[in-house]
């Protein structure tokens, strides 16, 4: 994954006017909780009485202090299967708080994962992923017999899942869903899918292994198998994958990722990450973890779009003072992800902040990539993922433009090709309430 926007530059002060208006801001699709949570605070039918509603105000102002991220039982069913890495203790996990976690929270129908009220009907492909890992993680250790069994059934009562094109499909499912199955058959688990399921999708998953020709995503490519490890294991080319570890030892932010890589390395850079996850959150992993930045510019995105943003002027100014450090700074937790980069590269020109626009490889010297060139981002994971959110991102960011900045019209005219594109598909939508990718692109 790629950078943007450089760090340093001389674009004129944010006093002036940029060319174009100002693009009404979406939600992020990894932020939609705190987006919602505050939608719900101004809905639209309490919008006005609501400003001088100082508790609602105050609530509000909370989520600035700290990213509230959900736990995610997937993610803490990979830690709970990390084994101690001694040759005395190999048979039990490193991590058992997660393993309690997975014992302890279980829904009712005999799933892991979203809570039930709260799961969108699409969703059961990411149901079964959550729950299967979570089975894979008690029977790794002998735990949880009943639990084990109680979420077999919930397999086998939404098995005909797996071959609904209606249901959105998980980030890797293809390679991770055939992949726990075969750790399934590892650890003597009798799973209670057809055998002629089974082996289209291992045969499926084998083709996406073995497929080849990217050309220009060939990068790209690269990064979606290190970011998927949990489903190649013992094949995975570890060496490969380590290219993409973080300053804060993860792989990609991900706990699944990263306790996979440890699992299989003991790279103690991937470990100190795995404490500090827990650390923060005790017993259980988010599926992404840092996302304070990215959460919080989210938060400083919908206040906008809700017009009460007057109402937070000095918790905006502390967030986007900190941000803009960060921005000077290289913070790769702003770099390394194209959706928050482009986030704080609009919002910190909006709010007056002197952001360049100038050359990526002032950030990324042994790279020497375009920003945010066609190219470049779809030779990224986002790219190759194509990733919507991150495009349409990208697309905002490039109508804050001044005088004549031709990376941010190169960018605008590839985005906007491109989000018209999956729209007229009929593979987009936006999050935003009452918003239509019509009007964004308009």
């Amino acid at each position: 994954m790629f950078v943007c926007f450089s760090m340093a530059g001389s674009q004129p002060p944010m006093s002036s006017n940029p060319v174009f208006p100002l693009v009404p801001a979406a939600i992020p699709a990894t932020c939609r909780e705190s987006g919602s949570l505050l939608t719900t605070e101004f809905s639209n039918t309490n919008l006005f009485v609501s400003y001088d509603d100082s508790r609602r105000i105050q609530r509000i102002k909370k989520m600035f202090d700290e990213a509230q991220l959900s736990v995610s039982a997937y993610d803490t069913a990979w830690m709970a299967m990390v084994p101690t890495p001694t040759s005395s203790m190999e048979d039990s996990p490193f991590f058992p708080q997660c393993a309690r976690w997975i014992l302890d929270n279980q829904l009712s129908d005999g799933s892991w994962g979203l809570p039930l009220p709260r799961r969108d009907p699409s969703l059961i492909k990411d149901a079964l992923s959550s729950t299967l890992a979570c089975i894979l993680a008690l029977q790794r250790w002998g735990l949880g017999e009943q639990q084990v069994t109680k979420g077999i059934r919930f397999l086998d009562f939404n098995s005909a899942s797996l071959k609904d094109q209606k249901q959105h499909v998980p980030i890797g499912f293809d390679i991770i869903f055939p992949g726990m199955i075969d750790y399934a058959k590892d650890l003597g688990l009798n799973l209670p899918f057809k055998s002629t399921d089974v082996d289209a999708m291992l045969a499926k998953r084998n083709v996406e292994l073995t497929s080849s020709g990217f050309g220009r995503n060939a990068e790209g490519r690269r990064a979606y198998l290190a970011y998927v490890s949990e489903g190649i294991q013992h094949s995975q080319d570890w060496d490969m994958v380590m290219k993409y570890q973080r300053q804060n030892g993860s792989l990609f932010n991900s706990p699944s990722t990263t306790a996979v890589a440890f699992s299989h390395i003991q790279d103690p850079d991937c470990l100190r990450y795995l404490y500090a996850v827990l650390d923060k959150f005790e017993n259980a992993a988010p599926a992404i973890y840092p996302l304070d930045i990215r959460s919080r510019l989210s938060v400083i995105d919908t206040l906008d779009s809700l017009g009460v943003a007057r109402h937070f002027t000095n918790e905006i100014k502390m967030l986007l003072d900190k941000t803009y450090q960060c921005w000077l700074q290289g913070d790769e937790d702003i770099f390394l992800d194209t959706t928050t980069c482009a986030m704080a590269f609009r919002l910190l020109r909006v709010y007056g902040y002197d952001v360049s626009s100038g050359n990526a490889a002032q950030i990324h010297e042994n790279d020497r990539l375009s920003p945010f060139s066609e190219d470049c981002f779809f030779n990224s994971l986002e790219g190759y993922l194509k990733d919507k959110t991150a495009v349409l991102e990208l697309h905002k960011a490039s109508q804050i433009i001044y005088r004549e900045e031709p990376i941010l019209e190169e960018i605008s005219s590839w985005t906007m090709k491109f989000l018209k594109q999956e729209f007229c598909n009929g593979s987009i939508y936006v999050d935003q309430p009452g918003e239509s990718i019509s009007t964004k692109l308009s």
